[in-house]
Order: C-alpha cells, then sequence, then structure tokens
C-alpha cells in the first residue's frame, strides 16, 4: 500500500556567506548611521544597499527540521486518514536499522571564519513552526514507529552548533522529499563573526 509520511516541529532557513572587509566595514557603517543596536535590524539594508542576498548565499544554504527534540510524525494512507503517528523520540536508532548508514555521507557545515578560506562569515537563521516535509513511500504494513530512523546533521559556528535532521529512513530507504508543509514563523538570528572580532554583532529577532 501507498503511505504518505508527514513531518511537523520547528525548521530552520539557513544561508551562510562570506563576506569581504569591504562588506563588513559597510555594514558597520550602516548599523551606525542608522542608530541600528542589533544586527537584524540592517538586515534589509544589507540587502538593498550592499546587495548581498540573504537567499543567495555563496557558501551555503539548507532547510531542515531542527533536532531538539520538537518534531513529530503522522503516517496517513491513500485515503488521507492517520494510521500511526509519533515523536522522534520513538524512532529507531539509525545505526541499528540502516546496516550501510556509514556509506551515507554526513551532512556538516563551517561557519568559521578561516584565514586561507573565509575571513568573514555572515549566518542567517530563520526559524519557523509547524508543517515541515512529507514523504510518500510504500509498505506492505502498517508502519510503525520503529520502521523509521534519521540522520542528524550539523551547522558549526564559533558560538555553537546548530543540529539538524539530514535524512530520514523508511527501514532502510532513504525517503525523499515530496512536498513541503506550512508553517510559521518564529525567530531570526543572524551572526557575523570575523578573525578579529568574532561574534560581536551575532544577534536575535
Amino acid at each position: 500500500m501507498k503511505y504518505i509520511l508527514e513531518t511537523y516541529g520547528w525548521t530552520m532557513d539557513v544561508s551562510c556567506h562570506s563576506l569581504t572587509d569591504e562588506q563588513v566595514s559597510e555594514i558597520q557603517q550602516i548599523m551606525t548611521e542608522n542608530g541600528y543596536e542589533e544586527l537584524w535590524e540592517a538586515r534589509y539594508d544589507i540587502e538593498d544597499k550592499l546587495g548581498i542576498y540573504i537567499h543567495e548565499p555563496n557558501m551555503f544554504q539548507i532547510s531542515k527540521g531542527f533536532h531538539n527534540g520538537t518534531m513529530y510524525f503522522y503516517v496517513k494512507d491513500e485515503d488521507g486518514k492517520i494510521v500511526t503517528e509519533f515523536g522522534i523520540e520513538d524512532t529507531t536508532d539509525v545505526y541499528d536499522a540502516v546496516p550501510n548508514i556509514d556509506d551515507y555521507e554526513y551532512e556538516g557545515y563551517d561557519a568559521f571564519p578561516s584565514k586561507d578560506k573565509h575571513k568573514n562569515i555572515l549566518l542567517v537563521i530563520d526559524e519557523n513552526k509547524g508543517g515541515i516535509n512529507d514523504y510518500h513511500f510504500e509498505s506492505d504494513k502498517i508502519p510503525t514507529a520503529a520502521d523509521f530512523s534519521y540522520q542528524p546533521g550539523c551547522i558549526e559556528t564559533p558560538d555553537g552548533d546548530w543540529d539538524f535532521i539530514s535524512r530520514i529512513f523508511f527501514k532502510t530507504t532513504e525517503l525523499e522529499v515530496y512536498d513541503h508543509l506550512d508553517n510559521t514563523g518564529k525567530s531570526s538570528t543572524i551572526e557575523l563573526w570575523t578573525l578579529e572580532n568574532s561574534g560581536v554583532l551575532g544577534n536575535e529577532e
């Protein structure tokens, strides 16, 4: 039979940019001229005046569910009837469920300033809550929580890590996102780290 897995919880839409020293100076000037105390206040000035488009990063961009214990699941049949519902804590450990999990590359991202690569890092994380994604799959039996597992991922920053759900498995099969579900905005975090003064402009709306 065909089934649909719907996921709900908190999500992160992340954009990471590498900036020049000149761009950092321009951002600082925008904040001074406008009397901004928090970096998120300059968000639209950064786009309009500097042409740094938040959702067109030059490093990486991801949209994932948080790995913070808030994700929960509904399994629906072809008629849209819920046949199983459970929280992420009820799923099976991926190392027990997927024997070849080491064949899947770990999804990790580095948001640290570096002399050799990126001297200045601008990280924007828009948090949402509600629907995340749905997945279509087939099963001979009604699925249970134990049939599902997940692989985590991480964004490493100078001020700590942001953990997310990288992959979801039904038994030994990785599920592919079929569609995105509706959610609402929760908060935004904007961080700017430089080699000289890491984290001084980081803040949350």
